[in-house]
């Protein structure tokens, strides 16, 4: 770790001074501006998944359907 003093005074030009702070307020809107887009991405995510899940259902329901039309085409009649 380093050692720090404190106490001493730090000097900075105020047009340092100045600069840094608009750095500082460009650095937080970007990450404003990253956070917004993440949040897009995770909404753009949560609808995919929705569909992903809902296309998934509806195979199985046409598989278990198949299956069904397979059983009664393929198996012997039943005597009555």
């Amino acid at each position: 770790m380093r050692e720090q003093k404190t106490g001493a005074p730090v000097f900075v030009k105020v047009d340092e001074y100045k600069e840094i702070l608009d750095v500082l307020d460009m650095i937080k809107d970007k990450i404003k501006e990253i956070r917004g887009t993440l949040g897009s991405i995770n909404s753009l995510r949560n609808e995919e998944d929705a569909e992903l899940a809902m296309w998934n259902n509806t195979i199985n329901e046409i598989e278990k359907k198949i299956e069904g039309i397979d059983r009664i085409m393929f198996e012997p009649e039943q005597a009555w």
